[in-house]
C-alpha cells in the first residue's frame, strides 16, 4: 500500500512538471552552486567559500533571513567571467538580485521572472545580449531595475510599463 502511495506521488510530481514545463523546485544551495559552476574565470576566487561544508547562509556574496532563505546574492564587483545560471531562479525568495560590473554574458535567463519577491534587479555594466525577457512583467514588485550598459536588444515589453512598483 504504501508503495502504490509513493509511486503516486511520484507520478503527480512527474505529470505536473511536464505540464508546467517548469523545472521541479531544487534546494537553494544547490542553485548557488549551479550559479558557481556557471562561472568561468573567477580570478579573486571570491566564491571560493560556495561549498557544501558550510551553510549557504555563510556564503560570500549571499544574505539570508531568519528563516535560512537566501534574500539577497549580490556578485558585483568579482571580475567574474561568466553566464548567469537560469538555476538563479530556484532563489524564489530574493528581494535583491546583483550583477553589477562584472563580464556576465550571454542571455538575461527568463528563470528570474519566477523570483517572485524581488525588488531590486541590477544587471548593470555586464555584457548580457539578447532580448530583455518579457516574462519579467510578472515581477510586480520590483521596485529598481538597472539594465545601463549591456548589449540588449530590442524594445523593453510593454508589460514593464504597467510595473505598479518600478
Amino acid at each position: 500500500m504504501r508503495f502504490h502511495l509513493l509511486l503516486l506521488i511520484l507520478l503527480y510530481i512527474l505529470n505536473n512538471h511536464r505540464i508546467t514545463g517548469r523545472p521541479l523546485r531544487i534546494p537553494e544551495y544547490h542553485a548557488l552552486l549551479s550559479i558557481k559552476t556557471a562561472i568561468s574565470d573567477n580570478p579573486q576566487a571570491s566564491l571560493l567559500n560556495l561549498n557544501l561544508s558550510t551553510s549557504h547562509c555563510t556564503w560570500t556574496s549571499v544574505s539570508c533571513d531568519s528563516f535560512n532563505r537566501v534574500v539577497s546574492l549580490d556578485l558585483s564587483n568579482m571580475n567574474l567571467s561568466s553566464i548567469l545560471s537560469p538555476d538563479v531562479g530556484q532563489l524564489r525568495n530574493l528581494i535583491n538580485l546583483t550583477t553589477a560590473a562584472k563580464f556576465f554574458s550571454g542571455p538575461v535567463p527568463s528563470e528570474v521572472s519566477d523570483i517572485s519577491d524581488l525588488r531590486l534587479l541590477n544587471l548593470s555594466n555586464n555584457v548580457f545580449n539578447g532580448p530583455f525577457p518579457s516574462e519579467f512583467s510578472r515581477l510586480k514588485l520590483l521596485e529598481v531595475l538597472n539594465l545601463y550598459n549591456n548589449n540588449m536588444t530590442g524594445d523593453l515589453p510593454i508589460g514593464v510599463s504597467e510595473m505598479p512598483n518600478l
